[in-house]
């Protein structure tokens, strides 16, 4: 569902390989979001890399952009994240 800022973000969404932590899609792009803790987010990365978190938003012609976020216990917030092009 569209919310008021045009963003239509969606958290545990389900494929057939697993569940990608959230989507956010836009009128031109889409950001495919994963979470860790106490890790790097380059591992976040590759998770949705290797589990093809990517392939059903291929179609949409829209520019599809990797985020992996990670979060400190230690900090007890965002401690690093990276982007990357799908």
């Amino acid at each position: 569902m569209v919310g008021a800022s045009g963003v239509d973000a969606r958290s545990e969404v389900l494929t057939s390989n697993g569940r990608i932590d959230m989507v956010m899609e836009f009128e031109d792009k889409i950001y495919i979001i994963e979470f860790k803790c106490d890790q790097s987010p380059e591992a976040a990365i590759r998770q949705i890399r290797e589990k093809g978190y990517d392939r059903k938003f291929r179609q949409s012609g829209k520019k599809l952009i990797l985020l992996g976020v990670n979060f400190s216990t230690e900090k007890r917030n965002v401690d690093k994240w990276v982007a990357a092009p799908a």
